[in-house]
């Protein structure tokens, strides 16, 4: 099931990147056409799992300073994965998964920053020697790593999947290096064109969204699945929201009905259930109001960003 969704995924992402060679973005035609995707997606990925999908941040601040960051890394103090923790965390999930997951995937921020970063991957594939490991980057500090990062992320057989943002990296002197260690180098999202617009999904600060329409325009549920310190996070929303919170002193809520204790699940169904039903906080999530076409840019830090 979930081969057939990624492929699913990809066709998707195909048709949106070739409509909007031919279709503004910020026309009603364009809107009303992701409106009527973010639901299709949805829909094809509410199913209950048969296998995992999980993913770490390596950090939660960036090198980057994107406006209207989904992962909030513009408004994040220095933050690390502690890697103690998080061999904790992966000895539990190989427990539940009995070693076997359909990915796992790091990403932050931006992980290249975390200075331990080798040894997520190390952990990963010690607790999962078969499945696809991969991690998100900017780029930026690809060609400034060493020969020793490169040679051990081609053995655990880690693929790089690197952001369209129109900054500037040279990609092929990256895949060149990539090649020369047997190591999987392509575009998060499937095309080499840079993204010169974004998309936000704003949250709604007062929590009056209904639930139902939140869940079901919501492409992201069994898919940005999140670990961290010992929590399991339906999205990476609910999972970075404490940096919104801090920085703005707002109070969006997590609920303990929003989140998972790793360490108390018995088995994987429970997560498989925990998973693929509405929480409390998509009350919060406007997923109708997304707005398109937003100009990649800088942060300023802006509440607007994110509402």
């Amino acid at each position: 099931m979930e081969n057939k969704n990624l492929k699913f995924d990809d066709i998707l992402r195909n048709i949106r990147n070739n409509i909007v060679k031919i279709i503004p973005e910020n026309s009603p035609l364009f809107r009303w056409l992701t409106i009527q995707g973010l639901k299709l997606n949805a829909k094809k990925h509410h199913r209950p799992l048969t296998s995992l999908i999980m993913g770490v941040y390596a950090t939660e601040h960036c090198n980057l300073n994107c406006k209207s960051c989904t992962a909030f890394s513009p408004i994040a103090g220095e933050t690390f994965l502690n890697i103690e923790s998080y061999k904790k965390d992966m000895a539990k999930l190989a427990e539940l998964t009995g070693g076997k997951l359909s990915s796992f995937y790091v990403t932050g921020g931006e992980p290249l920053l975390h200075p331990r970063l080798l040894d997520i991957f190390g952990i990963a594939r010690e607790y999962f020697p078969e499945t696809p490991i991969g991690f998100m980057t900017n780029g930026i500090l690809l060609l400034k790593m060493s020969e020793t990062f490169w040679t051990q992320c081609g053995q655990y057989a880690v693929s790089i999947g690197i952001s369209r943002y129109p900054i500037s990296i040279d990609i092929e002197k990256i895949r060149e290096k990539g090649k020369a260690h047997s190591i999987e180098i392509g575009y998060v999202g499937g095309s080499d064109v840079p993204v010169k617009s974004m998309w936000k999904y704003p949250l709604d600060v007062e929590g009056k969204q209904p639930l139902s329409r939140s869940y079901a325009l919501c492409s992201q549920i069994n898919r940005c699945i999140t670990m961290k310190e010992g929590k399991i996070y339906a999205c990476n929303t609910i999972a970075g929201i404490g940096h919104f919170n801090r920085y703005f002193n707002k109070n969006l809520e997590v609920t303990k009905a929003d989140v998972l204790e790793l360490h108390n699940v018995k088995d994987i169904q429970e997560i498989y259930e925990y998973l693929c039903t509405p929480k409390p906080f998509c009350k919060y999530c406007n997923r109708k109001g997304v707005e398109l076409g937003i100009q990649y840019g800088a942060s300023k830090r802006e509440i607007k960003e994110w509402t």
